[in-house]
């Protein structure tokens, strides 16, 4: 049977998989420390639509180095190779510490591993991600505000106009901006013919 994927990609912690429980209504696990989800896992949805949850990529405490790269390879090999089937993809990020990350992360010559990932998707796939932008409870709104532009900004090689329409301000936790979010992803899948996307079976 023909499958197609609904991705959720995300670095440990961002909020994941209680936006997919929140937005698609699945019930997925959840926990309070980074790395809760550790493998790819697949939920039926609609007519041969699946949901995949991705396990978080990147830093995680507890977890050594080799282990973390095996983790990213694994995602990506996924993604390379599952790119004609997946239908949409989103992306979930803690916009409330981007910044504070993304300087720490380049005085060591790094490149932010969100901005990594939702050009990875774009370029992989031939479509620019949906973006859940987490966690604006837990920042002042200025701050938020900053994060949110300097992130569009670094996604969209300095043309934020590009990515209007696919970065979603949201809360997990207060659940503002979810019903956005949810009728975005909701869209897209009904153009790609799944008329009642979010029916689990």
């Amino acid at each position: 049977m023909y499958e197609e994927y609904l991705v959720f990609t995300g670095r440990p912690n961002a909020g994941k998989s209680s936006i997919i429980r929140e937005v698609v209504g699945l019930d997925v696990v959840t926990g309070k420390h980074p790395g809760t989800t550790r493998r790819i896992s697949k939920y039926a949805l609609s007519g041969g639509l699946f949901l995949v949850d991705m396990p978080g990529f990147g830093r995680i405490m507890g977890v050594s180095k080799p282990l973390e790269n095996m983790r990213k390879n694994r995602i990506i090999r996924f993604l390379e190779s599952n790119a004609q089937n997946i239908a949409l993809a989103v992306h979930v990020l803690d916009i409330s510490t981007f910044l504070e990350v993304t300087w720490r992360l380049e005085k060591k010559g790094l490149i932010s591993l969100d901005v990594e990932m939702v050009q990875f998707l774009a370029e992989t796939l031939g479509e620019i991600p949906l973006v859940a932008a987490n966690k604006i409870d837990k920042a002042g709104e200025d701050e938020i505000a900053a994060n949110l532009e300097e992130f569009k900004y670094r996604i969209s090689d300095a043309q934020p106009l590009v990515v209007k329409g696919y970065v979603f301000p949201v809360s997990a936790r207060t659940g503002k901006g979810l019903g956005a979010l949810k009728s975005a992803i909701h869209a897209r899948l009904v153009e790609k013919g799944y008329r009642t996307p979010f029916k689990t079976r």
